[in-house]
């Protein structure tokens, strides 16, 4: 049985014996396509373009990653170089002026302001400033000074003894200052918060203190009952307590109470004697006119209380004698430099101590505020002159 496909009509005979030659030889390899410049950049670009649809060859993948790395590293430098050279100096620049503001903020709000509403929020605006600029420009000074103002005025209103007088304690000098309510409120008016952040207003607590001090010691003798003094204290280099920078009073207000001299500078004994001679020839006519005062003026006191004078008369004549004897003293330059005096002065309870171990080194002054009349004549006629 000849099972042979039968021949095909369309196809010309030994066709088919062509086509299976054709098969059994090897097939030709196709030629390389030669790339020109153009092309070449083309297929570079697609392979970074497309690198899923392109075939990279290893040469170009190894270039990519080269590329990339390069780039990570640069970026690196970069960032590295801001945060060290810009950022990191910056942000200790801006630690360092918050600090300074927060050391600014905590030096006026103190003591009773340090928790003040408006003291949290300032603190709250400086933390969370975010440029140097912005924590410069925060105003700590004036919002501290309408604070204090406020708080001080209603200080001195609680503050105030029954002569309507308050006492102002310096806590940065260590100074207390006995002084009117008006004084007082000048003070708080006239100031900004770097000053009244140091000053608190208690009610006076005042001792009255006797000391005996030399004439120079009692500014001179010139100081009256009533006069308003303020204490200095005159210590040598030698001793470890001086201390030549401190050019504030010790003790600021103090009033003099009373002063006192020994007995011995109302002993009055004069004379007074003017004599005249007249020649006339062989003879001569001496004449001399003495007139002589003696008294004691602490005797003719005992001796008006005990009714031997006469009380008022004595009184009134005797009245301001240690004043009137200072004043002329004054007025011709010429006095009993060795005088002492005893005078009871009203001090702050806490300095008590001070003025008593002092007693040789305290020098008493008149503020020019406070000057008695004398003074202040003395001074006008200096200056309009």
């Amino acid at each position: 049985m000849n099972n042979k496909k039968p021949r095909n009509p369309m196809f010309p005979q030994g066709f088919e014996e062509i086509n299976k030659q054709k098969e059994t030889l090897p097939k030709p390899k196709p030629k390389k396509d030669e790339l020109s410049s153009l092309k070449k950049l083309n297929h570079k670009l697609g392979i970074y373009l497309n690198p899923n649809t392109t075939d990279i060859t290893e040469n170009e993948k190894r270039r990519k990653i080269g590329v990339v790395i390069t780039l990570i590293i640069l970026t690196t430098l970069i960032i590295s170089s801001y945060y060290f050279i810009i950022y990191e100096p910056y942000q200790k620049e801006l630690s360092l002026e918050k600090t300074t503001k927060l050391n600014e903020l905590h030096e006026l709000y103190s003591g009773a302001l340090t928790t003040s509403p408006n003291a949290m929020a300032l603190e709250n605006e400086i933390e969370n400033g975010k440029s140097i600029e912005e924590v410069e420009r925060i105003n700590i000074v004036s919002p501290a000074t309408k604070d204090w103002k406020s708080y001080h005025q209603k200080s001195i209103r609680s503050s105030l003894d029954k002569y309507n007088r308050t006492m102002a304690v310096y806590s940065n000098e260590s100074k207390n200052i006995i002084m009117s309510e008006e004084d007082a409120l000048k003070i708080v008016n006239g100031n900004d918060a770097k000053i009244l952040s140091k000053i608190q207003f208690q009610k006076p607590n005042t001792v009255s203190v006797p000391v005996l001090v030399s004439r120079l010691q009692a500014g001179a003798g010139l100081i009256r009952v009533g006069s308003i003094v303020d204490v200095y204290s005159n210590l040598n280099n030698t001793n470890e307590d001086f201390n030549s920078s401190n050019t504030s009073a010790d003790i600021s207000g103090c009033t003099v109470l009373a002063i006192m001299r020994y007995e011995e500078n109302g002993e009055v004994d004069s004379e007074y004697s003017k004599s005249n001679t007249i020649v006339n020839g062989n003879t001569t006519n001496p004449h001399e006119n003495t007139k002589k005062f003696s008294s004691n003026v602490l005797e003719m006191i005992k001796g008006s209380i005990m009714n031997g004078y006469n009380e008022d008369k004595t009184f009134k004549m005797l009245r301001d004698y240690g004043v009137k004897l200072s004043d002329y003293e004054r007025q011709i330059n010429l006095g009993d430099l060795d005088a002492e005096y005893m005078l009871l002065i009203e001090t702050p309870q806490d300095k008590v101590t001070f003025m008593i171990n002092n007693m040789d080194n305290i020098v008493l002054t008149i503020p020019t505020a406070n000057a008695p009349d004398w003074m202040v004549n003395e001074i006008n006629a200096t200056y309009q002159n």
